[in-house]
């Protein structure tokens, strides 16, 4: 399994992830700009990193340190 980190400097909010993210790991915010981080299984296909224009995605496997919390869902 593998988890998602976003750079919020860097996210331009066109939102291109989440149309690509097959198990719906990312989805839209109602308020602000980067994508929310789900607690779904990412199995690291990459889509949102292919289609990232900003280069503000990254993917880690687990086990790793994060530097960024997973948000609630509801903001």
């Amino acid at each position: 399994m593998f988890r998602i980190l976003i750079d919020e400097e860097k996210c331009n909010c066109c939102g291109l992830c989440v149309d690509v993210c097959p198990n719906e790991i990312l989805i839209k915010r109602k308020y602000g700009c980067a994508p929310l981080i789900t607690e779904g299984e990412c199995f690291g296909c990459e889509n949102c990193i292919v289609v990232c224009e900003t280069g503000a995605l990254s993917i880690v496997g687990e086990g790793a340190e994060f530097s960024r919390d997973v948000d609630p869902l509801i903001d």
